[in-house]
């Protein structure tokens, strides 16, 4: 055995040991010289939005997304219906009110938007938006699923 390559296995070792523990030392604590910053904003609240879940729609209309989930930090949602612009679309809910599970509105500002806000009584509904052409004739429904777990 040569003394060279004796001396060399603790020298390489040592040197593995002192990478090893430098960049395990460079992914914990803060870099020196850098202050931490605080922020007052308060974060944003996730979005109650959950897509494509068990959507329903027949014909000529779609609501997205088709299931909200509203919660304490995020207790509305809006919604979009789209249908052709030949067609009116209405509303109906089993959600019960102000003082239900929700409450499904029509924006006023964006008739294809309608919002959707949480009421006092946690649990799950559902809103059918109908589209009908000018003679009446029902072209298609969809449905969006409302979950209250404020």
């Amino acid at each position: 055995m040569s003394t060279l390559s004796f001396l060399g296995r603790p020298v390489v070792a040592g040197m593995a040991l002192l990478t090893a523990a430098a960049i395990l030392g460079g992914c914990s604590g803060s870099q020196s010289g850098v202050t931490p910053q605080t922020s007052t904003q308060v974060p944003q609240a996730r979005s109650p939005i959950v897509p494509n879940k068990n959507c329903t729609s027949q014909g000529h209309i779609k609501v997205s997304p088709c299931s909200v989930t509203l919660t304490v930090s995020a207790p509305t949602a809006t919604v979009t219906v789209k249908t052709n612009k030949h067609n009116s679309v209405s509303e109906q809910d089993n959600c019960g009110g102000a003082s239900g599970i929700a409450t499904v509105t029509q924006n006023p500002t964006d008739p294809s938007q309608y919002i959707v806000a949480a009421g006092a009584t946690t649990g799950s509904c559902s809103a059918t938006f109908t589209a009908t052409n000018k003679h009446g004739k029902v072209k298609g429904t969809a449905t969006l699923s409302i979950t209250n777990s404020v």
